[in-house]
C-alpha cells in the first residue's frame, strides 16, 4: 500500500512536470510567432510604412532602454530574494524585458538579417527547454554551453562575410560567456550545488563534462576564427557530435 502511495505521488509530480515543460514550449512557439509578425510588420510592411516607421523608432529607443531594464530587474530579483519575498514577478517581467531588448537591438542594427537571428533562437529555447525537464540539470548547463557555441559557428558561416566586426563581437562575448561558465562551476562546487544559497545543483554533481564542453567549445569556436568558414562548417558538426555523445551518456545515467 505504501509503494502505491509513492508511485502515485511519483507520477503526479512527473505529470506537473511534464504539463510545465509543455507550458514553456508553447511559451516559446507563441514568441516565434510574435518574431514572425513583427518581420512581416516591419520588413515587409504589411500594415503600412506608418507603423514599421513606429517599430523602426521603438527599436531604436528600447535597444538602450532595453539593457537599463534588464539590469534593473535583475537587482530587483536579488534584492527581492535576499528579503526573503517571492521573484517570479520580477524573474518574468526580466526576462520580457530581455527578450524584447535583444529583439530590438538585433532589428535595429540588422534589419532583417537580425530578425532572421532572432528567429532562431525560440528554437533554440524549445530544445533546451526539454533537456532542462527530461535530463539532469548539469546536462542542461552543457546544452546550454554547447548551444551558444553553435549558434556562434552557425552566424560566423553565414554572416562574417558581411558583419565581420559584428560576428567577432559575439564571439568575443561568446568566449567570455565560457569564462563565467566555467567560473561559476567552481562556485557551484565549492558550495557543493548551491549558489547564493539556492540549489542550482544536485549535491556532489561533477562538472568534469561541463569543463570539457566549455574547453572543446572555445577551442571550435577559436578554429573557427582563425581557419574561416570552410573548417567552421567541419567544427560546427564536431561540436553537434559532441553534444550527441553527451545526450547518449546523461540518457543512459537516467535509466
Amino acid at each position: 500500500m505504501f509503494d502505491k502511495g509513492k508511485r502515485e505521488q511519483r507520477y503526479e509530480k512527473e505529470n506537473a512536470e511534464f504539463n510545465r515543460m509543455l507550458l514553456w514550449l508553447v511559451g516559446a512557439v507563441v514568441v516565434e510567432l510574435i518574431i514572425l509578425l513583427v518581420k512581416q510588420v516591419y520588413v515587409n510592411m504589411i500594415f503600412g510604412v506608418g507603423l514599421a516607421t513606429a517599430l523602426m523608432y521603438f527599436f531604436q529607443v528600447f535597444s538602450v532602454l532595453g539593457a537599463v531594464l534588464t539590469v534593473a530587474g535583475i537587482v530587483w530579483a536579488v534584492v527581492w530574494h535576499r528579503k526573503g519575498k517571492g521573484i517570479v514577478l520580477p524573474c518574468a517581467l526580466t526576462a520580457a524585458a530581455a527578450g524584447l531588448w535583444i529583439l530590438a537591438l538585433f532589428a535595429n542594427v540588422l534589419f532583417d538579417v537580425g530578425l532572421n537571428i532572432v528567429m532562431i533562437l525560440p528554437a533554440v529555447a524549445a530544445v533546451l527547454i526539454v533537456i532542462f525537464f527530461l535530463y539532469q540539470r548539469v546536462f542542461f548547463l552543457n546544452a546550454l554551453v554547447s548551444a551558444g557555441g553553435l549558434l556562434a559557428l552557425w552566424l560566423h558561416r553565414q554572416y562574417y562575410a558581411t558583419h565581420d566586426s559584428l560576428i567577432t563581437v559575439l564571439f568575443v562575448a561568446g568566449f567570455v560567456a565560457l569564462v563565467a561558465a566555467v567560473v561559476l562551476t567552481f562556485v557551484l562546487r565549492a558550495g557543493d550545488g548551491k549558489l547564493g544559497g539556492v540549489r542550482v545543483m544536485p549535491a556532489g554533481t561533477s562538472y568534469v563534462i561541463t569543463w570539457i564542453t566549455c574547453g572543446v567549445t572555445a577551442l571550435t569556436m577559436a578554429l573557427t576564427l582563425i581557419l574561416g568558414a570552410s573548417a567552421g562548417l567541419y567544427l560546427l558538426f564536431a561540436l553537434v557530435g559532441w553534444v550527441f555523445i553527451q545526450a547518449v551518456f546523461f540518457t543512459v545515467k537516467l535509466m
